[in-house]
This record gives C-alpha cells, sequence and structure tokens, in this order.
C-alpha cells in the first residue's frame, strides 16, 4: 500500500475505533481518554508503545486519586496487521505528531511478543 492509501486506511480505522474516546482531533477527553496528539509515547522512536496499546490494550491502575480509571479495550482480535500498523501509522503521523510509520510486519513481531 502506497503512503497515500496507507493514511486513508488509518484514518478510517480511527474514526471507528478511537475517536470516539481520543476525539477526531486526537486531544483525547479530560482525565479519561489521554490526548493522542503530541503524546511523547505515541512519537518515541520506534512505535512500540503505540503498537502494544493498540493490540493489547491499555490499563491503568486504580489508585487513590483515580479509584475507577478508565481503560482501552484491546484490538487485537479486531485488527489484522494491515489495519493495525495503518491506525497506529496514522496516530503517529496525524496531528503533527510527525513520528516515523509502522508496517503490518512491525505489528506481527510485537502481535506475538509479550509484554514486559
Amino acid at each position: 500500500m502506497d503512503a497515500e492509501a496507507v493514511a486513508k486506511a488509518g484514518q478510517a480505522v480511527y474514526a471507528k475505533h478511537c475517536a470516539d474516546c481520543h476525539g477526531a482531533d486526537g486531544r483525547g477527553k479530560g482525565d479519561a481518554y489521554p490526548a493522542l496528539a503530541g503524546n511523547v509515547s505515541v512519537r518515541e522512536p520506534t512505535g512500540i508503545n503505540a503498537i502494544r496499546v493498540v493490540l493489547s490494550g491499555g490499563f491503568a491502575p486504580a489508585t487513590a486519586g483515580n479509584p475507577r480509571p478508565y481503560s482501552m479495550p484491546p484490538f487485537s482480535q479486531v485488527l489484522s496487521d494491515d489495519d493495525a500498523a495503518a491506525v497506529v501509522t496514522y496516530i503517529r503521523h496525524a496531528w503533527s505528531n510527525g513520528a516515523s510509520s509502522v508496517s503490518p510486519n512491525d505489528v506481527r513481531a510485537y502481535r506475538s511478543t509479550p509484554g514486559t
């Protein structure tokens, strides 16, 4: 897939699965849903953090200050390697994040690698 096709595919996946919580503008919603625009975890050099969160979800610990934290569901059973790579690439490029693309092979490698 060329870069324009990946961007369109990623934007469609984002609109379907991510925008309700993280916002169409990537700014998140209050304390419940983190911003993806300018997020250092999204922009880190390898893309591993964004890939793992998309595949495995994100579950914040309950604390005294956040006794009922929101969580992000895993999408590993919903998204193919191509779709996961497209949405991660879209998030890493959108809103001036300016990070590098990830490939379906990157997703495949981390899909079967347990988190540490």
